[in-house]
């Protein structure tokens, strides 16, 4: 404590100089924490987008699903039953089920005028189109709870979101919509004839080609670059269009606040037992999880080279410092002060800069954090038409880290100019001038 005492009196002799090198210190640990912040809200953003937009927090399959996942198979499906639903909501930490299926269907639109009444064919400008895209179908009632963000990507869209389980409705990417001059139809208004109506075309579960009727209700707003090609579907109109009335292929899940998704998956997959398989986002999409650590990774060795840079001013300030007191030091060791007490006074004057120029920069980079996480902040995302707002956020176990960090960092810094002054010679030192 002794120590600790005239290193903070040794810092305040030269005020100027230690306010200069302190500036540099909050400076650095402040932004440090800034971008953490912004790169831990846009993370969060992103995986809000899938487990609350597209996936859920879990996915339930028929066990072999996922490895043939690129193929849609259609075969490994399973009964949607009250009993199985009952058996896996009843599990801790699972807030909400949701039936579905995916598969890859084509949309034909309907010809934008009729046919010649001589019978020759109508000009290609005016023939339907057909395009390819992936559907996903489910129960709206359900999914609502599991994916609410596609509610609001709809919003950002155009029409409404699917209204039953069991209209032949349909809802489509927006820019995938208007390629293809697919028409909308209001609700409330009355229903086309069938030849103006958008015909969903799929290979059923024993490769049949079936088809059906639905009209467009609303379009998805894209929230990613990659999801065009993407639509929804009732889930009852295409179970009969697949031939697989009652089953589905797939089973979303939401977990519950405070529970842990990982363990939350692990009781799931106990209680399904060996024939199903329960998964997490970083196991569905793992290019994500990849994306994150490669942001983690490069955010680690930017972090480090400014943290070096930083640094590099404390050695200016504690070489200043040791030039300053060649005299003092020499008359330290002349009276019988150990050369490793010489070292520890000046790595001491370094902790002390280091963990207040350390905690007021964590402190001003959470404060800027907290702002910009209750005002959040507009970052347009390339090729998407979702506003996308990031919500920086830092966790306590970062604003700690920065602080050792920046402390040993000092520590670390001092040390050379430490060991530079303890060995200095008394007869020479108390010469100088």
């Amino acid at each position: 404590m002794a120590l600790m005492k005239l290193a903070v009196r040794n810092l305040l002799r030269n005020k100027r100089r230690t306010v200069i090198t302190l500036t540099a210190l909050v400076a650095g640990v402040g932004a440090m924490v800034a971008i953490k912040g912004f790169i831990g809200g846009q993370q969060r953003q992103i995986l809000d987008n899938q487990m609350r937009g597209t996936l859920g927090a879990l996915q339930v399959h028929k066990k072999g699903y996922v490895e043939n996942v690129l193929g849609s198979p259609l075969t490994l499906d399973f009964a949607d039953t009250p009993a199985l639903r009952a058996r896996i909501a009843a599990v801790p930490g699972v807030a909400a089920v949701s039936p579905r299926i995916e598969f890859g269907a084509q949309v034909s639109t309907p010809d934008k005028k009729p046919a010649p009444a001589d019978g020759s064919d109508l000009p290609e400008a005016d023939q339907g189109s057909a395009s390819f895209l992936m559907m996903t179908a489910f129960d709206p009632a359900l999914e609502r709870h599991v994916t609410r963000k596609r509610w609001e990507w709809v919003k950002w869209g155009r029409g409404e979101m699917l209204q039953s389980a069991e209209l032949e409705q349909v809802v489509l990417n927006e820019d995938f919509a208007r390629g293809v001059e697919v028409p909308m139809w209001r609700s409330g208004t009355e229903l086309p004839p069938i030849e103006q109506r958008l015909a969903v075309l799929a290979p059923d579960r024993d490769a049949s080609l079936n088809g059906v009727n639905v009209v467009m209700v609303g379009t998805l707003a894209s929230a990613t670059p990659n999801d065009r090609r993407m639509g929804i579907m009732s889930l009852g109109p295409a179970q009969a269009l697949l031939r697989m009335e009652g089953r589905v292929t797939e089973y979303g899940l939401d977990v519950a606040e405070g529970f842990d998704v990982n363990q939350t998956r692990d009781a799931v997959q106990a209680a399904l037992g060996a024939d199903f398989e329960v998964h997490t986002w970083e196991q569905r999409i793992p290019f994500v999880k990849d994306i994150i650590e490669t942001e983690d990774f490069v955010f680690g060795v930017v972090s480090s080279i400014f943290l070096f840079v930083v640094l590099l001013g404390v050695v200016n300030a504690m070489l200043m410092s040791v030039l300053e007191r060649v005299r003092e030091i020499g008359t330290m060791l002349a009276v019988g002060m150990r050369r490793w007490r010489i070292v520890t006074l000046f790595i001491s004057e370094g902790v002390v800069l280091g963990l207040i120029g350390g905690t007021l920069g964590a402190l001003l980079g959470f404060a800027w954090v907290a702002w910009a996480e209750s005002r959040g902040l507009s970052i347009p995302a390339p090729g998407a038409n979702v506003p996308s707002i990031v919500r920086p956020h830092v966790d306590v176990s970062f604003l700690i880290r920065a602080v050792f960090q920046a402390t040993a960092g000092a520590a670390l810094a001092s040390l050379w100019p430490a060991w530079r002054a303890s060995r200095l010679r008394p007869v020479e030192a108390l010469a100088h001038t």
